[in-house]
């Protein structure tokens, strides 16, 4: 397993790391059973919910501000 640090890597690169993720659980190894134990490995809904905090991290500096004139009267 990689170590790294929050640090080390770009946004893009945790991103991709997350998405990576994402599809390891949708591609159904987000448990296992040994003995009648059941492990799970990751939270789809957490990793989905990093996925868009990511997303936004990495849109919110390439979206286009928009001024709109306002009259106080």
């Amino acid at each position: 397993m990689l170590d790294l640090q929050p640090a080390q890597i770009t946004t893009e690169e945790r991103l991709a790391l997350y998405l990576a993720c994402e599809k390891a659980i949708l591609s159904g190894h987000q448990s296992h059973t040994v003995d009648g134990t059941t492990y799970t490995r990751a939270d789809l809904r957490a990793v989905q919910k990093k996925i868009e905090e990511l997303q936004y991290v990495l849109n919110a500096g390439k979206a286009p501000f928009t001024q709109t004139p306002v009259a106080f009267v």
